[in-house]
């Protein structure tokens, strides 16, 4: 029987290189190579050190050049408004104001100061490197004439912007109460705004005046002739369209003071005093 008594090196080697390690001594050998790897000196330390401190030097330095440059000073202020008196009265409050570094400029303080005005409704500023600040105002505009102790031009938000003058209240329509809203104004103010929303172009234009001494309740007046329409709190565009489509038939009432279109089956009519003197009439509007 042939055998061979000279193995070759691999031969010999073969039994160990076939033997598998263990999953211990895996880990063991890959723990130790980690361990080799994250392990640095003192001298990296002290090197990572200087450096992130030297970062930090620099931001500083920056910073501080930076908020002391005589370039970065505010010394232009854009207004883009669209109306003369109110730009010259923002101009006159920056007059001789020193603002300082335009990086330090506290933008949310300006633009409290200026929305104190009565004719702002919004501000918005914008920094413009170098040096310049924009800013973008947004008015009140008047939408009718409010009657309280006196008459005063009024906003959708219902602020009183300024005295009314003549022409003013032929321009606008004219919200009353009878006690000059001394109480529960917001409410009654909310409630003339739904009616004036609710209208087309061309029946607002057509109003002059507008009731709330009733509770929750809108009257109305086209012109000096017309009667009062009572039109209760909704559908408003409607009932004063109903009164224009059926002009021809209330003129046969001869001087009405009012026309009370709240109900949807009949319209309360009450007489002008000079025809005649506490007498009210009712009518079906499917019989009109």
């Amino acid at each position: 029987m042939a055998s061979n008594l000279n193995p070759t090196l691999r031969q010999k080697l073969n039994p160990l290189l076939s033997q598998p390690y263990s999953r211990s001594e895996t880990k063991k050998i890959k723990s130790n190579k980690i361990k080799r790897k994250i392990k640095v000196g003192p001298k990296y330390i002290i090197l990572s050190f200087l450096l992130v401190g030297g970062l930090f030097f620099l931001i500083q330095q920056t910073y501080l050049f930076l908020i002391t440059w005589d370039k970065l000073k505010v010394n232009n202020i854009e207004i883009n408004n669209t109306k003369p008196e109110l730009k010259y009265s923002i101009q006159n409050y920056f007059e001789g104001k020193r603002l300082g570094n335009l990086l330090l400029l506290d933008i949310d303080r300006i633009q409290k100061i200026i929305k104190t005005h009565t004719w702002i409704k919004d501000v918005h500023i914008k920094k413009i490197f170098p040096s310049t600040i924009s800013i973008e105002i947004i008015e009140r505009i008047p939408l009718a004439v409010c009657k309280k102790d006196q008459y005063y031009l009024v906003d959708r938000d219902g602020i009183l912007l300024k005295p009314a003058d003549p022409v003013e209240q032929k321009q606008f329509p004219v919200i009353t109460d009878r006690n000059d809203f001394k109480s529960d104004f917001e409410d009654k103010f909310k409630l003339a705004l739904r009616c004036l929303e609710d209208l087309s172009p061309v029946q607002r234009e057509l109003i002059q005046k507008i009731d709330l001494s009733k509770y929750r309740c809108v009257s109305v007046k086209l012109s000096q002739i017309s009667p009062w329409l009572i039109l209760g709190d909704n559908d408003f565009s409607k009932k004063i369209q109903e009164y224009l489509d059926r002009q021809s038939y209330f003129a046969k009432f001869g001087e009405i003071e009012s026309v009370n279109i709240q109900f949807k089956d009949r319209y309360i009519i009450t007489p002008g005093k000079k025809a005649w003197d506490d007498r009210m009439f009712t009518s079906d509007k499917e019989g009109s």
